[in-house]
């Protein structure tokens, strides 16, 4: 594997590494907050690790642990000491964050402070003038305006880069276009691939300056121009698309286990002490029901409950997988341990899902697994669904006699 190529890889498996990590955390404490709209404010001071989902989310407080938070519209302020991974549409960052920053979004604009690197992938990043980088800066996006200082390396891609900062170490990028202002310098060398060579004000670069042209075919010039510049920015993107599609999966397990602590907590360990019942009831669920969902469909008289079974068995076919993350969780951090607890519950959550969309990332494997987290899920929930029924009605029965 070549340096250049290493470098591109090491941050991907850095995120990995530390959302494993920060997955684990919550077994000894955290936070979780999930609403219309969450609010962290100024008052408060929290001294452990932090889970924040909704519509608009907002943090102003000082926070000593590690903050995850997704929403469609997200501002981060006040004083971070640990890491933040966030996910959203519409992202400010104002905070100033003592470790690294993990971050996926359509606009992303930072203006805080971040101790260490910043990893990115977005339609557009926008580092402002008052903040800065402590590590490096690793982006795929369509645009990007880089007028912080970063303080390591830059690496990434995108339709469009503008240096208006400076930077401590090397840059690496390929794009579409690329802007260096005369006042911007970059203290190491600088690596661009771009359709052509730009004009570099002196002094600017303090190392050498490598260009390099893509060569591409006459009849196949503008998209080959547009994927190559986008190469990078497709890696990043679908790596940020998979850090979301985690957050969300995550964060509506911490949904459930708020709202419906017992189902989540039986779930799992039905799948371990009924094995073979969660098998027989998933099967139903995952191939008859959206059978038998279309056969209503075709006639007019059943058509809005197969419409109606389809939207549900859709709804149960997602959250299947989270009691199949628990019970994996739990089987690493558990061992001896009861599943109870909402914080236990979601670190198990946290550790297993991560391990579980990893795995479904495996070729050709990755189809089998998805395969049976789908089947013991849905059996799962039906098995639960299905004791606690019989609960109910015997409760019912004793207050009639």
């Amino acid at each position: 594997m070549k340096p250049r190529q290493a470098k591109r890889i090491v941050p991907a498996f850095g995120l990995v590494i530390g959302i494993l990590l920060m997955g684990a955390m919550p077994v000894m404490a955290l936070d979780g907050r999930a609403g219309d709209s969450v609010t962290v404010g100024g008052e408060e001071e929290i001294d452990e690790d932090l889970y924040l989902a909704g519509r608009t989310v907002t943090t102003i407080g000082s926070i000593e642990g590690d903050v995850f938070a997704a929403g469609q519209t997200v501002t981060i302020g006040g004083d971070i000491e640990g890491g933040l991974t966030v996910a959203g549409q519409t992202l400010s960052l104002n905070a100033d964050v003592a470790r690294g920053v993990r971050i996926g979004g359509q606009t992303v604009d930072v203006a805080g402070s971040i101790g260490r690197d910043l990893v990115a992938g977005c339609a557009t990043l926008i580092v402002n003038p008052e903040s800065s980088i402590g590590g490096d800066l690793y982006v795929g996006a369509g645009q990007v305006i880089l007028r912080g200082d970063v303080a390591g390396d830059v690496y990434g891609g995108a339709e469009e880069i503008v240096f208006e900062g400076n930077v401590g170490g090397d840059v690496h990028v390929e794009v579409g276009s690329l802007k260096i202002a005369p006042h911007a310098v970059i203290e190491g060398n600088l690596w661009y691939a771009a359709p052509e060579e730009i004009s570099i004000p002196q002094g600017s670069v303090k190392g050498d300056i490598t260009f390099t042209q893509r060569e591409v075919a006459e009849d196949s010039q503008p998209a080959a121009h547009g994927a190559g510049a986008m190469a990078p920015f497709v890696f990043f993107a679908s790596l940020t698309w998979k850090i979301i599609a985690y957050l969300m999966a995550l964060v509506t397990g911490i949904v459930l286990i708020l709202v419906l602590p017992r189902v989540m907590a039986s779930a799992p360990l039905t799948i371990r002490t009924q094995t073979g019942p969660v098998a027989g009831w998933g099967a139903i669920a995952l191939f008859l029901v959206p059978l038998a969902s279309i056969v209503l469909c075709v006639t007019v008289v059943g058509l809005p409950l197969g419409l109606i079974g389809l939207v549900l068995w859709g709804v149960l076919l997602y959250i299947a997988q989270l009691p199949v993350s628990m019970f994996i969780g739990y089987l690493i951090l558990g061992r001896s341990r009861a599943l109870e607890g909402k914080g236990f519950m979601i670190g198990c959550l946290a550790l297993g899902l991560l391990l579980v969309k990893l795995a479904e990332a495996i070729p050709f494997a990755g189809a089998f697994i998805s395969l049976a987290v789908a089947l013991f899920g849905m059996g799962a929930y039906l098995v639960v669904d299905k004791r606690m029924w019989k609960a109910l009605n015997a409760s019912d029965w004793e207050n009639e006699t």
